[in-house]
């Protein structure tokens, strides 16, 4: 089987998990940012930073040698054609802002020919981002969860146009990486897919039962923990590293 290969286009907590994954099961991975700065902020997140190889490696799930193989898999650019040259398919990571999403589209329609173009957007309709390249049928949204090494679902999002060969790729690489999916139909009248609208549903409830007195948020995370087993309730998910609007 030929050596494979992908581009993340960004470098944040999202794109260098993603990468590492990826680099993890056998990927060539280039991962693109837009300076200088934010390429060494990537490289030293994949490495070093939290659920990165360096964890890995003091967790027992990877060898020092493992690790060295695994960060030589992956190159960091600024160079965005460069990075999307003869590569199997390309996944966008980067902020959470419709409009950025648009332009790295608009520009990964200039330097990529016919391979699957995937964001990792959380929420926004595959429809909105898939309207900034010339051939919307190659775009799909491929949502992992943070933090990516661990997390094991991936939300697979296809519009009405998307091709059912990009559909099916992206469900093959889920395998491959180890992780579950689900396949959904875009809804671009809403934001968000399946996990995180029934979990903002549970969030809204949560707080309007604090703000009305009936209980701490305290015991709202108690009740929810252990009494749907859920590994942590809201109030302790904002407090390790979720801001609620």
């Amino acid at each position: 089987m030929a050596q494979q290969s992908a581009a993340v286009v960004g470098g944040g907590i999202m794109g260098a998990g993603i990468a590492q994954v990826l680099a993890r099961n056998g990927y060539d991975v280039s991962v693109r940012e837009i300076n200088e700065e934010l390429v060494d902020e990537a490289r030293e997140r994949y490495v070093s930073g939290n659920y990165g190889l360096d964890d890995a490696v003091e967790g027992g799930y990877l060898s020092p040698d493992e690790r060295d193989e695994i960060v030589d898999r992956v190159t960091f650019t600024t160079d965005l054609d460069a990075a999307t040259d003869d590569t199997d398919f390309v996944i966008e990571a980067v902020t959470e802002d419709l409009a950025i999403k648009g332009q790295v589209f608009r520009d990964l329609d200039e330097v990529t020919d016919s391979q699957p173009l995937y964001s990792n957007t959380s929420g926004f309709s595959v429809t909105s981002i898939a309207n900034a390249v010339s051939d919307p049928s190659r775009v799909a949204v491929t949502h992992f969860f943070n933090p990516v090494p661990v997390m094991a679902m991936v939300e697979i999002v296809r519009a009405p146009e998307t091709d059912d060969a990009v559909v099916e790729r992206a469900e093959e690489l889920v395998d491959e990486l180890g992780k579950t999916s689900v396949t959904i139909d875009d809804d671009p009248g809403s934001y968000g897919f399946i996990a995180n609208r029934c979990y903002g549903a549970m969030r809204e409830e949560a707080q309007k039962i604090v703000d009305e007195g009936i209980a701490t948020e305290a015991q709202v995370d108690k009740a929810l923990e252990d009494g749907y087993n859920l590994p942590v309730g809201p109030f302790s998910l904002r407090g390790i590293g979720e801001e609620w609007d």
